[in-house]
């Protein structure tokens, strides 16, 4: 099972144009030995490389050997999906998405094609073990298997470790990143006003040369949370920056910069900013709702509504900058609370891309468990 698997995975798209923008951008990462951790990136963990299928696209049989493709919610989708699975050849490999967005807006024609995509495909691949149960409960059947995700410790830290900290360390400045991405609303909010009303209180109990030189970084979920962000006047008394869109490298390199980074979220998430936190060794304060997360920063948990909790991880993550201003900042992590330092074992082997390509070829060999019929 090596580079000559040939294997497509469904884009998403209707339009031959931004099928080909997303075939691009994939190639250009591939080109510069970048591998993302999102669900696209899967495909490489299997073969050298992959083709993009529209929606709807006629696929021939035999053409390829297996199509991948995210199982959400939209009408068109679950039709071309439910289309896959009928034909049988090639394979198909679904990998829901998380619960809230799986469930969002189903009508009873959805339901039913959930189940038969969830029931019948090929194979059904859960990112965590909550999502592995909440698959094989809405069909009343264990077919889910839980895969390692693309996750690559070394090529994190080679892309995120290149830019020069000196500056940072010579002006004593300090950057927080906090809520990546920040949302209002929908599904993925993660209640920003909850975070700030501890960070307003802590903010008033920093030493006046401290304010002077921290700063609160964080990035919208889409233009209707940005709009959100100002007319809400999030950002009053406190000294936020919104930063704008940035490539995978850059915003890597920016996370290598922060001295921490708090990231509160909600539902069934996958982890990836408290991995890269993690690769790039940053101390962290990260919501209990992953298990990822659990692993990652044992000791810097926290529920996203204990905030008595999330008050005093909050003010010991800033105080802390104040004790270390004079030995290089949080950087040189002499005087971090190593509550909030990453578990260096646990970053090695959820990193360890070799051993999650290797896993995850393996699950694909073994297959999903069939079933006889799926109640409806």
């Amino acid at each position: 099972m090596s580079g000559a698997l040939r294997i497509a995975f469904v884009s998403q798209q209707s339009r031959w144009w931004r099928k080909q923008r997303l075939a691009a951008k994939y190639l250009k990462m591939k080109l510069e030995g970048v591998i993302y951790p999102d669900v696209y990136c899967l495909a490489l963990m299997l073969s050298d490389t992959f083709d993009f299928l529209l929606e709807d696209e006629i696929v021939p049989a035999g053409k390829y050997d297996l199509i991948l493709a995210e199982l959400g919610a939209s009408e068109s989708q679950l039709r071309y999906l439910e289309s896959l699975v009928v034909a049988g050849d090639p394979p198909l490999a679904v990998i829901p998405g998380p619960p809230a967005i799986l469930s969002r807006d189903l009508t009873d024609t959805k339901l039913r094609r959930v189940k038969r995509i969830l029931g019948e495909a090929r194979h059904v691949w859960a990112y965590a073990p909550e999502l592995k149960t909440f698959c094989d409960g809405l069909i009343g059947q264990e077919r889910a298997v839980v895969i390692p995700w693309p996750y690559d410790l070394a090529a994190t830290q080679e892309l995120g470790c290149g830019v020069s900290r000196g500056a940072s360390r010579e002006s004593g400045r300090h950057k927080i990143l906090v809520q990546a991405p920040m949302s209002f609303h929908d599904i993925v909010q993660n209640h920003p006003f909850v975070l700030k009303s501890v960070l307003l209180d802590v903010w008033q109990e920093l030493p006046n040369t401290l304010r002077e030189k921290l700063t609160f970084h964080t990035f919208a979920y889409n233009s209707a949370d940005r709009e959100r962000y100002e007319s809400s006047e999030f950002a009053k008394g406190l000294p936020f920056v919104l930063e704008g869109r940035r490539s995978y490298r850059s915003f890597l390199r920016f996370v290598g910069e922060c001295d921490g980074v708090i990231n509160l979220t909600t539902g069934s998430i996958l982890g990836r900013i408290t991995f890269l936190a993690a690769a790039l060794g940053r101390p962290g304060i990260f919501s209990d709702n992953s298990e990822l997360n659990a692993r990652l920063y044992p000791g810097s948990v926290v529920s996203m509504f204990d905030t008595v909790r999330l008050r005093e991880l909050v003010r010991a993550m800033l105080f802390g900058l104040n004790q270390s201003s004079s030995n290089g900042g949080l950087f040189n992590g002499s005087h971090v609370d190593e509550r909030f330092l990453p578990s260096p074992s646990a970053a090695a082997e959820v990193g360890d891309f070799q051993a999650n390509q290797g896993r995850l070829r393996e699950i694909l060999a073994a297959g999903t468990p069939s079933v006889g019929s799926v109640q409806s």
